[in-house]
C-alpha cells in the first residue's frame, strides 16, 4: 500500500518529503545519495468552522496556516479542516485541527484508509505512541474508514507556538510512521 505509492511518486520523479525519501532509499526504490526534489505542504481546502454545528466560518488562503497551533486555545468554538493531495500517500482525505474543551489538548481527527482487520493493530499502536486514554479510533462500516483522533500534544516535536502547517506535518509523519509499521507485520 504505502510502498506502492511511494515507488509510483519516485517512478514520476516527484518531489519527496524527507521521511518519505528515507522511506523511499530504505526499500531499494532509489539510493540515500539520489538527488530529490523536497516538496513543501500544499493545502486545497482550509476552512475554519464551528465546532458546535461545523458550520463555516470562512475559507482560508494559506497564511492562515502560518498561525500558531495556540490560535485553537484562544478560539476553542472553531477548528480546522484542511485537505491536501499529499494526504493521498497515507489514505487520509483530510484533517482537522482543534483544542478540545475539556482537557486543553490539541488534537488531529482524520479518517484512514485501512482495512477493517488492522483494528487491534492499529489500537496497539496508538496505545504504546500517545496513551490508551487520550485516543480514539472507531472503525465505520458506512464508509470504510477508521475514524481517528489523538492528541498532537503527545507527539514528540509539538508545541503550541509551532504554526498549523508544522503541526499537520507531524500528524502526516505519524500517519506515515503508522503505516509503515503495518507494512512491516505483512
Amino acid at each position: 500500500m504505502l510502498k506502492e505509492k511511494i515507488e509510483q511518486l519516485v517512478a514520476e520523479n516527484e518531489p519527496l518529503f524527507p521521511i518519505e525519501k528515507d522511506y523511499a532509499a530504505k526499500q531499494g526504490l532509489l539510493n540515500e545519495n539520489d538527488e530529490v526534489e523536497y516538496k513543501g505542504w500544499s493545502f486545497t481546502v482550509i476552512e475554519r468552522c464551528l465546532k458546535e454545528t461545523e458550520e463555516v466560518i470562512k475559507e482560508e488562503n494559506g497564511t492562515f496556516m502560518n498561525e500558531p497551533v495556540s490560535y485553537f486555545s484562544r478560539n476553542i468554538d472553531e477548528f480546522v479542516y484542511v485537505e491536501s493531495s499529499t494526504f493521498e500517500t497515507i489514505g487520509v482525505d483530510g484533517m482537522a485541527l482543534e483544542t478540545d474543551d475539556v482537557f486543553q489538548t490539541t488534537t488531529v481527527l482524520f479518517g484512514l484508509k485501512v482495512q477493517k482487520k488492522w483494528g487491534p493493530f492499529l489500537k496497539d499502536y496508538l496505545d504504546a505512541k500517545v496513551g490508551s486514554k487520550t485516543f480514539s479510533a472507531m472503525f465505520s462500516d458506512k464508509d470504510g474508514l477508521w475514524d481517528v483522533n489523538i492528541p498532537l500534544d503527545q507527539l514528540e516535536g509539538f508545541t503550541k507556538e509551532m504554526p498549523i502547517t508544522d503541526a499537520m506535518d507531524l500528524a502526516y509523519r505519524f500517519i506515515f510512521n503508522l503505516l509503515v509499521a503495518i507494512e512491516a507485520t505483512n
